[in-house]
């Protein structure tokens, strides 16, 4: 009896062939959109520019004028302003598909023409990405600043930092305290010389192969923060995690990012705002996963940090770049309104 088509070498190159299609076909497409994003800024700046020309504008009266304009097109003012910049600092321009609107937009914070030309040309030769050019120009100590957008910001927590729970709120154990870890999971209080009340917040410690338990400065705002690995995205704002609550103990949870809103994966927008995020956090393998109340579809809303190539978590947390504020200014998600 012949074999199936469908279970033949042939048939698994096929379908191969055809992802590898889909996939070349996709990425064509963003770097279609991508190009036509910048010649549009630059023609909507040219505008912009063009207006201001050809109007006395009052002493104080741009500020009302981009509000006004933001307002009407129901676009981001700072983004319209960054338009008309853009145009003024590139007045003859010419696309290059090395470079992305948000090249570019970093690039604006460089007022010497010739700087701006030499910032282009290492990009071009060293293949400088978004993310890396952001950290290049940004100056010392700034890595934790916020993108400048109406989102709320975020807190950096502590990692493995914990409070307490009375076993008589669990059930009746003989142990009285035991460790909450997050997402509805505990294990007993490890032997501790700290005094244990649930007044405090704790630290864990593994001396010898055995978990200590000591008091520490941290906030109550800054519990519920985790190291996590994602596994897979099922769109660009809902991540599946496997997550380190400490002691030990790890935990899949399907999250949602807080604050922003990404297009449904089914959409082409979808597919690029999952396709940007998955190239934003190539080579962050650690990640930082800062955890709030649920949404009415019972996922924790998250903040999440990331510094590519960093193997230290605790830098990644206090420093680390913000994800859901990267990808509303990149453009890839909106900020959510209630």
């Amino acid at each position: 009896m012949p074999k199936p088509l469908t279970t033949t070498a042939d048939y698994r190159k096929l379908i191969a062939d055809i992802r590898k299609e889909m996939e070349h076909g996709l990425k064509r497409v963003e770097e279609l959109l991508e190009r036509q994003k910048v010649l549009s800024y630059w023609a909507i700046g040219r505008r912009i520019n063009t207006y201001f020309n050809t109007h006395d504008m009052p002493p104080g009266a741009v500020g009302a004028f981009y509000d006004d304009i933001s307002r009407d097109l129901e676009m981001h003012g700072r983004t319209l302003w960054q338009c008309e910049q853009f145009f003024r600092y590139f007045p003859k321009f010419k696309p290059d598909k090395d470079l992305k609107w948000t090249h570019y937009r970093h690039l604006l914070n460089i007022p010497d023409a010739a700087q701006r030309q030499a910032w282009i040309a290492r990009i071009k030769k060293e293949k400088i990405n978004t993310t890396q050019l952001r950290l290049m120009l940004m100056p010392a100590g700034a890595a934790g600043d916020l993108p400048e957008f109406n989102l709320k910001a975020p807190v950096r927590g502590k990692l493995y930092t914990y409070r307490l729970l009375r076993a008589d709120d669990i059930e009746n154990f003989d142990t009285p305290w035991f460790v909450d870890l997050g997402f509805a999971g505990c294990v007993e209080a490890p032997p501790s010389k700290a005094v244990l009340d649930n007044k405090y917040i704790y630290t864990s410690e593994k001396v010898d192969g055995v978990y200590r338990l000591k008091v520490t400065d941290a906030k109550v705002g800054g519990l519920f923060t985790f190291r996590g690995k994602v596994r897979r995205w099922a769109d660009a704002d809902t991540p599946i995690v496997l997550i380190d609550q400490g002691f030990g103990k790890w935990i899949v949870q399907r999250l949602r990012l807080n604050g922003i809103d990404a297009p449904e994966i089914g959409t082409l927008a979808g597919q690029r705002a999952k396709k940007w995020v998955e190239n934003e956090l190539k080579g962050a393998e650690n990640l930082v996963i800062k955890t709030y109340k649920n949404d009415k579809w019972d996922r924790y809303l998250v903040d999440v940090f990331y510094l590519p190539k960093e193997k230290d978590l605790h830098r990644v947390a206090a420093e680390g770049l913000w994800l859901n504020g990267r990808m509303v200014e990149a453009g890839v998600a909106k900020v959510w309104k209630k």
